[in-house]
């Protein structure tokens, strides 16, 4: 897939920070990289730290936070595509509910209707995790076999935290990945590296991935 880059930034060469650039209409982040930090200063770049995506109210700065349009918990990217300003209330207000969802949320009057509501939500959540998996996300996600990944690997450190545990659970649970991993053009890893240590781990030989096919990771 395409990631959204800043339109009049294309041409030619535009460096956002000391990590990354666009070139050639290809975002070229360099590596070592924090990837969530990277698409979060981009989103910002692009749509700004003001104004309320949910409630259109205009904020100060620190009053600003990103929100993923399609929740992570449903397997929503952190991307610019998906990432939008959102104020602090309404991000907590959504947590992991699709917007569909939250619109209704929002409809309803009383703070008794609305906790309902989100009880009742969590209820549709484990149904649509179980039935649904990634279907929210389907178009942007191809299978990949995991000896095609890239992955630069430091075990300097045990990855078997929480982390590791969460998707070992929900794997167990729901017998599919929760997220897809995140790859740049030449299938090198961007994000996901504790769910492909779980895949190589358990003999899974193909995980769902989304290819960013206008970026790349330099060295």
């Amino acid at each position: 897939m395409i990631i959204d880059l800043p339109q009049h930034l294309l041409n030619g060469v535009f460096v956002i920070n000391t990590s990354m650039k666009i070139e050639d209409e290809i975002l070229k982040i360099h590596f070592p990289i924090n990837f969530h930090e990277a698409m979060y200063e981009l989103t910002y770049l692009m749509k700004g730290k003001k104004q309320c995506f949910y409630c259109s109210r205009t904020f100060s700065e620190d009053k600003i936070t990103l929100d993923h349009l399609v929740p992570q918990d449903f397997g929503g990217p952190t991307i610019p595509n998906n990432l939008f300003p959102a104020c602090k209330k309404c991000n907590s207000e959504k947590t992991n509910m699709l917007k569909p969802f939250y619109d209704k949320y929002l409809s309803l009057s009383t703070n008794g209707e609305r906790s309902q509501f989100v009880s009742d939500f969590q209820q549709v959540a484990r149904f649509l995790h179980r039935w649904y998996g990634l279907a929210f996300v389907k178009d942007l996600i191809e299978e990949k076999e995991i000896e095609n990944i890239i992955v630069n690997i430091s075990l300097s450190s045990s990855y078997r935290g929480k982390k590791y545990k969460k998707i070992k659970e929900y794997y167990k649970q729901y017998g599919h990945f929760q997220k897809p991993l995140i790859l740049d053009r030449k299938s090198f890893l961007l994000d996901g590296f504790t769910a492909l240590m779980f895949a190589k781990d358990n003999g899974i030989k193909n995980v769902p991935v989304i290819v960013l096919e206008n970026v790349e990771v330099i060295f």
